[in-house]
């Protein structure tokens, strides 16, 4: 097992003895230590989380920010426990909070949790180098922060929604806070269908002034079933979330609307926006001869000629190799692409 190459100021460099039955003893006492990710499972399973978990507190105790916290404090020195098992513990614990509403659970306690550092570091799955927390306590409770924005957002959108749908469109447009935006949009899915198509309305008609709501146009497209307004979407649609947001709608469609709606983009929609269809949509297309005769026919056109090339490169069939080979014969930039793809 490798040590750090570049050990922070005040911490000392630390061996290990791999295996349970020693739970990596440290030479000396650091801020963190390095496991194995098999040796520190082994130790998480040796002893029974769920204990641990409902001795910390259920929801008539989570709100007393003292005894919660003594609670938490006891867990992370019990001296008979390995880390990796008080750490998983913690998480889980994290976890669990999720299922309950904000008041129940003290500010101090999320506040503890949301800033603590875990110390149970393995290597990173894809960068052994590196080293990551194996269980990420501090994410845990930000995504238990951002479940509870979320929801507190949805009611207010809720509300918004049936008497003022102005105003829930200008607070989904001026605010950057992607809880809100979600669950401004959950709110949608579980509004009357006539409420929504109020607010689709509004939305396609603002949606050149203000990109922020095609994401937004998407979810009331999608609950009213309006093809038309995911058109408005495709010519008029901007920003960094389109692209998030057409992989969307190709999850919710049925395959001949958006093999539809590819041939819409590709007649009439801006090359930028058409090229996002191409890339969000061409996994599920591919084996559809329709699209691919839309991909070949499009190798020689100058703004996606490049994009066709790279959607027909990827996994290609039969029928596309062979396509492909008939199509690189020759100089033409058509020909130079069909090449590109089949490398």
């Amino acid at each position: 097992m490798s040590n750090f190459r570049k050990p922070l100021q005040h911490m000392y460099v630390v061996v290990f003895i791999s295996g349970l039955a020693g739970h990596a003893q440290a030479v000396e006492q650091t801020p963190f230590t390095q496991w194995d990710r098999s040796s520190a499972m082994a130790a998480v399973r040796s002893v029974d989380i769920d204990s641990a978990v409902r001795e910390i507190g259920g929801i008539s105790t989570l709100s007393d920010a003292d005894g919660t916290l003594g609670r938490l404090r006891a867990l992370q020195d019990r001296g008979d426990w390995p880390l990796p098992a008080r750490e998983a513990a913690l998480f889980r614990f994290t976890q669990s909070l999720a299922e309950l509403p904000r008041a129940a659970v003290a500010t101090e306690v999320m506040r503890h949790l949301t800033t603590f550092q875990a110390q149970t570091l393995v290597p990173h799955e894809d960068h052994g180098d590196g080293l990551i927390p194996l269980f990420n306590i501090r994410g845990a409770a930000t995504g238990v922060e951002n479940g509870w924005q979320r929801t507190e957002f949805s009611t207010l959108a809720t509300i918004q929604i049936e008497t003022n749908p102005e105003a829930m469109l200008r607070d989904f447009i001026e605010s950057d806070n992607p809880n809100l935006r979600t669950g401004y949009q959950d709110a949608l899915r579980h509004s009357k269908v006539a409420d929504v198509i109020v607010v689709k309305e509004i939305a396609v008609r603002r949606l050149g002034e203000a990109p922020a709501l095609s994401s937004l146009v998407a979810t009331t497209a999608i609950i009213t079933g309006d093809i038309d307004a995911i058109q408005v979407l495709l010519v008029s649609g901007q920003g960094a979330g389109l692209s998030s947001t057409l992989v969307q709608l190709d999850k919710q469609l049925p395959l001949s609307e958006t093999l539809a709606l590819l041939e819409f983009a590709i007649d009439q929609a801006p090359a930028g926006n058409t090229a996002l269809a191409i890339a969000a949509w061409w996994p599920r297309l591919r084996h559809e001869p329709r699209t691919r005769d839309l991909m070949m026919g499009l190798l020689g056109d100058p703004s996606l000629g490049a994009n066709a090339a790279l959607a027909l490169a990827q996994n290609p069939d039969v029928q596309t190799i062979k396509d492909l080979q008939d199509a690189a014969d020759g100089d033409s930039p058509s020909a130079r692409r069909a090449k590109m793809a089949l490398i």
